[in-house]
C-alpha cells in the first residue's frame, strides 16, 4: 500500500482553538511509493444543525434548522488539474486559517450540534480519493467579569401546604442561597439550603440540581407548514446534592455545601441562531407524596470572575502566588484563577461521520468537544454562608444540623 500515513496534525495538540484567533495546524503524509494524484487540498467546515420529529398518528413531520459558519479550502499541493507524481516519504504540509470572532462555541446535542472540523483530501486521477478528517473545539469566551449581575447572590424561599389523605397537614419552608450567579466549568458552586417543616408529614429527601434548558429552532418540511419557527426544548440535569433524611414536625435542616460545575457549553451559545443554551438550579424538597420546588437561573461562562463576591469572607486558596511587594491592609494580595485545562463535554463522545464521508476517510474516531476546566485548590475550604435561620448549633459552617425550630426570621441582608 503506498499511502501508510495521511492525517491531519494541528498545533494545539488539544484542538481546542478561540474565535478571533487562528488555526494552525499540518497535514501529513507519508508513501511508501511515489503516488500519482491532482493535489492535496485541505477543506474547514462549521456549520450548526438542529433537527427533531413530531409524529401525528403514522405520519410526523420533520423540523430542521441550519447555519454556516465556515467554507474554506486550501491548496497544499498540486494544481487540481494536471496529474502529478508525488514523491515517496515523509511529508508535511502547513495550514493557518484565521476565526471569525463571531463564531459560536462547539456543542454536540441532543438534537443538534455546533460542529467545526476539516478533511484534507488526496485528488487521485482514475482512482477513488483518499480523505482523513479531524474535529476541532472552537470557544467563544464568556467573561464573566463584564456581565453585571455575575457576582450577586442568589436567593429564593418559597412555602408550601402539605396536602394529606383527607385535609391539609401544614406547611414546610424551603429557603435557598447560592453564593454568586456566574461559575465557570470546574468552580464550585456553593450553596445554603434551610428547610423549616410544620407539617404532619416528615421530609424525606432533599436534592439540588443543576438543568440545563437547550432550545432548539427548526422549520417544518411539511408543504402545510406556516413557515414559522418552531422550538424545542431538552432537559438535562446534574445532581449537586442527593441528601436522604429524615425532618420530622417542627424540626428543621441546615446544609451548607458546594458542587463543582461540569465541563459544559457557555450560556448563551453566543453566535448561533438556532440554538440557546440556559442554565438552572434547582432545590427539591421531597415529603410524601408532596415536593416543594425553588428555581433559579445562573450563568456558566468561560472566564471566572477575577474577584469572587457575593459571600463575606471567600477567597478560595488558588496556589502560590509572587505579589511585587509583600502584602499590607492597604494591598490586599492580588486574586489569580488557575490557568484552565481542557475537559471534553460531560456528555461524552459522539460520531463526527457525515453523508459526505465514505469507506476511504479516515479519522472519524469518535469525538467530544472540550471547554476550559479550572481547577482550584483542592485544600481550600467550602466557604460557611449566611443561613436564613438562626445559626445552627456547634462550630460555624457546620454542614448539616437538624434541631427544633422557632418560627423563622427574614432572609439577613448581603
Amino acid at each position: 500500500m503506498k499511502l501508510e500515513k495521511f492525517e491531519v496534525r494541528f498545533e494545539n495538540d488539544r484542538g481546542v482553538f478561540v474565535s478571533g484567533e487562528h488555526v494552525k495546524g499540518e497535514v501529513i503524509i507519508k508513501l511508501t511509493q511515489p503516488m500519482k494524484m491532482r493535489s492535496i487540498v485541505i477543506y474547514f467546515e462549521g456549520r450548526a444543525k438542529a433537527h427533531w420529529e413530531v409524529k401525528h398518528g403514522r405520519t410526523k413531520t420533520d423540523y430542521r434548522g441550519n447555519e454556516g459558519y465556515i467554507q474554506h479550502q486550501i491548496k497544499l499541493y498540486g494544481t487540481g488539474q494536471a496529474s502529478v507524481e508525488h514523491p515517496a516519504g515523509f511529508h508535511k504540509y502547513p495550514f493557518f486559517l484565521a476565526l471569525q470572532p463571531t463564531l459560536p462555541s462547539s456543542f454536540e446535542g441532543r438534537r443538534g450540534y455546533v460542529r467545526y472540523f476539516c478533511r484534507a483530501t488526496i485528488d487521485r486521477p482514475w482512482k477513488f480519493d483518499e480523505h482523513t478528517k479531524r474535529a476541532f473545539t472552537v470557544i467563544h469566551h464568556l467573561d464573566l467579569n463584564f456581565i453585571s449581575n455575575a457576582a450577586m447572590p442568589i436567593e429564593g424561599e418559597q412555602e408550601q401546604t402539605i396536602e394529606s389523605c383527607c385535609c391539609s397537614s401544614g406547611t414546610v419552608t424551603g429557603r435557598l442561597l447560592l453564593n454568586k450567579t456566574g461559575y465557570v466549568p470546574g468552580e464550585p458552586i456553593v450553596f445554603t439550603i434551610d428547610v423549616y417543616n410544620k407539617s404532619d408529614s416528615n421530609v424525606e429527601r432533599i436534592e439540588l440540581e443543576l438543568r440545563q434548558i437547550v432550545t432548539y429552532t427548526g422549520f417544518s418540511d411539511s408543504i402545510f407548514s406556516s413557515g414559522n419557527p418552531k422550538q424545542h426544548t431538552k432537559l438535562d440535569q446534574f445532581d449537586l446534592l442527593s441528601h436522604p433524611c429524615r425532618i420530622k414536625q417542627n424540626m428543621e435542616e441546615h446544609i451548607n455545601r458546594g458542587g463543582i460545575i461540569p465541563a459544559l457549553p457557555p450560556s448563551g451559545l453566543e453566535g448561533c441562531g438556532i440554538i440557546d443554551i440556559q442554565y438552572i438550579v434547582a432545590l427539591k424538597v421531597h415529603l410524601g407524596w408532596n415536593t416543594l420546588t425553588i428555581e433559579r437561573g445562573i450563568i456558566i461562562g468561560t472566564i471566572p470572575l477575577h474577584q469572587p463576591q457575593g459571600v463575606p469572607g471567600y477567597t478560595p486558596a488558588l496556589g502560590p502566588s509572587v505579589p511585587s511587594a509583600p502584602p499590607t491592609m492597604e494591598q490586599p494580595p492580588p486574586y489569580c484563577e488557575p490557568p484552565p485545562s481542557y475537559e471534553e463535554s460531560v456528555f461524552g463522545r459522539t460520531e463526527i461521520r457525515d453523508e459526505n464521508d465514505d469507506a476511504h476517510t479516515s479519522g472519524l474516531s469518535a469525538w467530544a468537544p472540550s471547554y476550559p476546566y479550572y481547577t482550584w485548590n483542592p485544600t481550600s475550604q467550602v466557604p460557611s454562608m449566611p443561613s436564613a435561620f438562626s445559626p445552627p448549633p456547634g462550630e460555624p459552617g457546620a454542614p448539616i444540623t437538624t434541631q427544633p425550630t422557632a418560627p423563622p426570621p427574614a432572609y439577613n441582608q448581603i
